[in-house]
């Protein structure tokens, strides 16, 4: 589906949306007198199945029904208990032991134990999905109802991400659903919120509702809804018309909104970082990609600062960092980046010339998703034409441009990741897609980058045997060098997160997700 094509969908769906919406009262009120918020979504859900995606947009719904033995606390980079009361390792992290939280209920009526932790650790390690964030795990084994043993299958210090990352689903509620969960509302969860089967209509629109029996008390927005509207200018007349209460507005906006009395605005830095990714195991172009000039005239032809004025209004932060180290608890900082490789046109174009193309070169399609990944790239686009690269920009849907890079039908493409992660973890959250590390290095062609892929292993062993973060820090900052010295995946900004929310509402504004059982409304 195209562009024009989604935007026209987008806008339909919007007058249908909001035809059927009753109206709120103050306070997000429904008819209905319950207390509710609605939200935004950019895309439609695809699954109900924590383990079967790593979509974005199905996260920040998931994180509101589903938990982990860990809690990603996004303020800080670091780790909550949740799910486990107590977690203790033996001398070389290979083992830990877990206790877990006593009476905590799924959304079904049945009490978490220690089966339900194997067998969700198990569906994590069958999970294609999931596969890389469970790499160093061997097993876990239950000890009694309520204690668990973490097998690794190496020293593994960093476990924080795993932890958060598998959910911790009910063993009756997914095995009575069989082939059909992941597909309907289902009961596994044991978060503050619990599919509304009344209102699951993942393509459209679909509902939460608070979860009576959940451990840590009830919340106090007993229903989140959350509506697909693609279209950006569709969206911000929702937040205005009081139809969506909480949203991410898209830089273009952010003045106007801010200039408004109806909402509480908040600026800061996301750990979201827009990168330009170069296939180079493109079947027309992967030869050509492959050579180093090529790739180096590409990264002297961007111009972060005139990308983060251009598309971010200067709100952003140009990077070369893939991680974003405010919301990672063990990352190198920029200045451990030896090799940066600055703006510069003339020098792109030398470049390129001595490669063999004074004239300029193809290099093929240049992929994208439509919104706000298309302004990177148009960006982008220019600045590489500029220089003598010559592409063709595709801008497609969001699932079908990730789609496209998950399948590596790209050549080019601009994709951003979150960063909010254990450094550790740099190889697992890539992995998800193919624009990620897994590309350049662990299935990448013959030569130099299967020669550092080997070596690369060795970082992260090195880097997760250690207990002492400083020494894993500086580990990985040997490894995060050799890395950006490929040239295949290029940070260029940290995505500004401008966020706004109804006066009347109480909430915290994180970069990601909206976990919504710390809100409230005022009386």
């Amino acid at each position: 589906m195209k562009r024009n094509i989604s935007l026209l969908m987008a806008a339909l769906m919007l007058v249908t949306l909001l035809a059927g919406c009753g109206a709120k009262s103050g306070g997000g009120e429904s008819d209905s007198g319950v207390r509710a918020v609605t939200l935004r979504n950019t895309a439609f859900m695809t699954t109900s199945d924590p383990f079967a995606t790593t979509n974005t947009h199905d996260y920040t719904v998931h994180e509101n029904i589903y938990e982990g033995l860990y809690d990603l606390n996004e303020a800080n980079g670091g780790y909550d208990l949740r799910l486990a009361e107590k977690i203790d390792a033996n001398d070389d992290a290979t083992e830990y032991i877990v206790t877990l939280r006593q009476g905590v209920k799924f959304h079904n009526g049945e009490t978490m134990t220690a089966d339900d932790v194997v067998f969700s650790y198990g569906l994590a390690q069958a999970s294609a999905k999931m596969g890389s964030y469970v790499r160093p795990l061997d097993h876990v084994e239950k000890i009694d109802d309520y204690t668990v043993k973490i097998v690794m299958n190496q020293s593994f210090s960093p476990i924080g991400h795993m932890l958060h990352k598998v959910k911790i689903l009910s063993q009756k509620e997914v095995t009575e659903q069989g082939d059909n969960f992941g597909k309907v509302a289902n009961k596994a969860g044991t978060g503050p919120y619990m599919w509304d089967e009344n209102n699951y209509n993942p393509t459209t629109s679909w509902s939460a509702v608070a979860f009576d029996d959940y451990y840590r008390g009830k919340a106090q927005i007993e229903k989140i809804t959350w509506n697909v509207i693609e279209d950006d200018t569709s969206a911000i007349t929702a937040l205005q018309n009081g139809e969506v209460d909480y949203m991410v507005v898209p830089i273009s906006y952010w003045e106007d909104i801010k200039s408004s009395d109806k909402f509480t605005c908040v600026e800061k830095q996301s750990n979201e970082v827009m990168t330009f990714c170069i296939n180079i195991e493109s079947e027309k172009y992967g030869e050509l990609f492959r050579d180093d000039k090529i790739r180096l005239a590409m990264m002297y032809a961007l111009d972060r600062d005139g990308i983060n004025k251009l598309v971010c209004d200067g709100y952003g932060a140009p990077t070369y960092m893939y991680i974003n180290p405010n919301y990672a608890a063990a990352a190198p900082t920029a200045d451990s980046l030896k090799n940066p490789i600055p703006y510069n046109l003339e020098k792109a174009k030398q470049l390129l010339a001595e490669a063999g193309y004074p004239n300029g070169v193809d290099i093929g399609e240049f992929n994208a998703a439509a919104g706000r990944n298309e302004s990177y790239a148009v960006a982008v686009h220019a600045q590489l034409e500029a220089a003598g690269f010559k592409s063709t920009l595709v801008v497609s849907d969001y699932s079908v441009a990730g789609e496209r890079n998950v399948a590596q039908e790209y050549d080019v493409a601009i994709a951003y990741d979150c960063g909010n992660y254990d450094f550790n973890n740099f190889e697992q959250q890539s992995s998800s897609s193919a624009i990620g590390i897994t590309n350049c290095l662990y299935n990448g062609p013959s030569g130099k980058f299967s020669d550092l892929s080997k070596q690369f292993d060795k970082w992260l062993k090195a880097g997760s045997s250690t207990a002492d973060e400083a020494e894993r820090i500086e580990i990985y900052s040997e490894m995060y060098n050799a890395y950006y010295d490929t040239h295949t995946l290029v940070p260029l900004v940290v995505i500004p997160s401008c966020v706004a929310y109804s006066k009347d509402l109480n909430a915290v504004a994180v970069p990601t997700d909206y976990r919504v059982y710390e809100w409230s409304w005022n009386s």
